[in-house]
């Protein structure tokens, strides 16, 4: 019972079982990614910012416990690297199944979220937390820590989430302001699509979404654009994005048959997806101009990439203050760096 025992907690054992755990849930999470996306993995790409991250996590977390595995006199506490490498995958698998079973949650929002899409992105998140607080784990105990490890790994790890959001943050920001040429032909058939933003009480449209019109507006009437798609479904007991967008248009002169409305999507992402797979593969279209506020765009082209899908971007002219610049570019640093590690 003891050699059994001895044998079952031995380092060079531990750390390899771990090792292939990592492995194990890294091509899992690629596995997932595209899989919640309805695409194939001959769509995978490894020099996608996203899988480079993900690639990057990983590699750190092996290559310590390569180095761990070779060091002597270090501390070794087998007991506890299993129980983070059990529960690290263990989280990744109920991640996947909460993508997959409708759980009889309220219906409700969340900062404009659907509150199962919320519980699936925390579960996402506590995920890689745990990656985090690994890598960090491993790591101290190499570099000789001895005391306070569990307490420097989860602030640790708390920097690493915060460098990565500083990353997603000024990755938006140098994205910015740079304006997008349209080289196609204006006799062509050229779809706007409007992504949409808050309905604001009553079915009166935001300043956000009545901007973005304005900008689709702008580029009917000057011939780059000769139709107008709004998306955007609705909240309960609310008119639909996209018809709210339709109702503020009316007025301004524009053929209404020009204008077409998708009234089911609840997020950015279902916004690519249909405007892939409706829009592009379904009709004879020759060049989409996706329309949005400036802030949100740089999210926008990173799910094209990984769709694989070309379009062109068009900022809406929203005046926001200092303070809501900053609080978006914020919000956008979050869910950029949610898509880019889980395609969520």
């Amino acid at each position: 019972m003891h050699v059994k025992r001895k044998i079952l907690f031995s380092k060079s054992f531990v750390i390899t079982l771990a090792i292939l755990f990592t492995v194990a849930d890294l091509l899992f999470l690629f596995f997932i990614k595209y899989n919640n996306q309805d695409l194939p993995l001959k769509d995978f790409r490894l020099m996608y910012i996203g899988n480079l991250l993900d690639l990057l996590f990983s590699s750190l977390l092996i290559l310590a416990l390569i180095i761990y595995s070779f060091q002597k006199g270090k501390s070794y506490k087998p007991k506890i690297l299993m129980t983070y490498t059990i529960i690290t995958s263990a989280i990744l698998l109920l991640a996947f199944l909460s993508t997959r079973i409708n759980l009889p949650l309220p219906n409700i929002y969340v900062l404009d979220h659907p509150f199962k899409k919320v519980i699936i992105g925390v579960l996402f998140s506590i995920y890689q937390f745990f990656i985090f607080l690994q890598i960090m784990f491993i790591w101290q105990i190499i570099f000789g820590a001895k005391e306070l490890i569990f307490l420097r790994a989860f602030i640790n790890s708390f920097v690493l989430v915060f460098v990565l959001l500083a990353f997603a943050f000024f990755y938006i920001h140098l994205s910015l302001g740079r304006n997008e040429k349209f080289p196609f032909k204006r006799n062509q058939t050229n779809v706007a699509v409007v992504l949409g933003a808050a309905v604001w009480s009553h079915n009166s449209v935001s300043p956000s979404l009545a901007a973005r019109v304005d900008k689709a507006v702008e580029l009917y009437k000057k011939g780059i654009i000769n139709k107008i798609q709004f998306t955007g479904g609705n909240a309960p007991g609310e008119l639909s994005e996209a018809e709210v967008a339709f109702d503020y248009i009316k007025p301004q002169n524009i053929n209404l048959r020009d204008l077409w409305l998708e009234k089911k999507t609840a997020s950015t992402l279902e916004q690519i997806k249909f405007i892939k797979d409706s829009l592009l593969v379904k009709k004879n279209i020759n060049h989409i101009v996706i329309v949005s506020d400036g802030y949100h765009l740089t999210r926008v082209k990173e799910i094209c990439k990984y769709f694989h899908i070309k379009t062109y971007v068009s900022a809406s002219d929203l005046d926001l203050s200092t303070e809501h610049k900053l609080y978006y570019k914020l919000r956008e640093s979050i869910a950029l760096t949610v898509f880019w590690l889980f395609a969520l």
